[in-house]
């Protein structure tokens, strides 16, 4: 028994794993080419979706810590948060130092304030399906107040600004995903930044 115990642990130190933080409204199917993908390539990808119109910011970030956790006391995992989603690891890690990543990605997620979030921050809709959440992206200061992480991070964004809403508030005289623009991505030093050619909803499954 102890000897099969060894070697399941052995498997799970052994095995790449990835922990992929959705962003608000994100569905399994935008992120399952990106899943596939890791999957084909020896990554067990485990991913994190929650529903900011039915939880507090306090209880989406409580539920992430369980799970980065349990995760981590398996393998220390690479960590990809998509769009809000890399709001979240930036928040936690600020929160929770002892939480420990291999490797960083912020993909689409906003370093400062949304230009779009702040646009529609009034309207009932928009505050009914992203909560707190939404809130959050819309504020300044609160923005700014979340650290870079110490871990090394990559940036990557996107610059195909024709789906979106975005482009239909702000046109297109500069650089974004019709969601989050390329400034708003950057805003924050990082080790790597990569721009790719796709829209914010598309990104995750941009080959």
């Amino acid at each position: 028994m102890l000897a099969v115990q060894c070697v399941h642990l052995n498997h799970c130190l052994s095995m790449k794993h990835i922990l992929f933080i959705d962003g608000v409204g994100g569905k399994p199917y935008m992120r399952g080419a990106l899943v596939r993908y890791f999957a084909a390539a020896g990554y067990q990808v485990h991913c994190f979706s929650y529903t900011p119109s039915r939880q507090s910011l306090t209880e989406i970030k409580q539920a992430l810590l369980a799970t980065w956790s349990t995760l981590q006391s398996q393998a220390e995992p690479y960590v990809i948060g998509y769009s809000f989603g890399g709001v979240l690891l930036r928040l936690l890690l600020a929160e929770h130092p002892e939480l420990r990543a291999r490797r960083l990605v912020l993909l689409a997620s906003p370093l400062k304030a949304m230009r779009l979030s702040q646009r529609i921050q009034a309207w009932r809709s928009y505050r009914w399906t992203s909560g707190e959440c939404g809130q959050l992206v819309a504020e300044q200061e609160a923005m700014q107040a979340i650290p870079m992480p110490s871990q090394p991070t990559a940036l990557v964004y996107g610059t195909w600004p024709y789906v979106g809403a975005l482009g239909f508030f702000a046109g297109f005289g500069f650089a974004h995903d019709g969601m989050v623009t390329a400034e708003e991505a950057c805003a924050l030093p990082a080790a790597q930044t990569i721009a790719v050619s796709a829209s914010h909803g598309f990104i995750t499954s941009n080959r």
